[in-house]
């Protein structure tokens, strides 16, 4: 039989536990291995080379009207850095996890929206 100070500890630890693990979204999606949000960042694995990935993520970010900076990008990785009309800074970063997958990352300003996020990641993904 536990007590009433155990099952407060216990309650405590639960709450603090699911405090510190953040916001987090697990999915499988098709094109995809996974994605993930997670502490206002998006994430998810693409089936293509981050040559790719960087291109297709700079033109949905143009087809969104977001005015980005030059795009950056090897066989290796790459960025696509914009901002909103608003001033939103968008920040997409790609590295190549296997021969034919990219991992990437969506970070909208300091605190991240993945409303915003998700429309990007899809447009990225209708456009490889």
């Amino acid at each position: 039989m536990s007590t009433p100070k155990a099952s407060l500890v216990s309650a405590f630890l639960l709450l603090a536990g699911a405090h510190l693990s953040g916001c987090v979204l697990v999915a499988v999606g098709a094109g995809a291995a996974g994605v993930a949000y997670v502490n206002g960042e998006f994430e998810a694995t693409l089936d293509a080379g981050p040559p790719r990935v960087v291109d297709a993520a700079a033109a949905a970010l143009e087809e969104m009207e977001v005015e980005i900076q030059p795009p950056e990008r090897s066989a290796l990785d790459g960025r696509v850095v914009g901002r909103t009309a608003l001033g939103k800074k968008v920040e997409i970063t790609v590295k190549r996890q296997t021969e034919t997958t990219s991992k990437l990352w969506i970070r909208i300003d300091t605190f991240g929206d993945e409303d915003l996020s998700r429309q990007i990641y899809e447009r990225i993904r209708a456009k490889l």
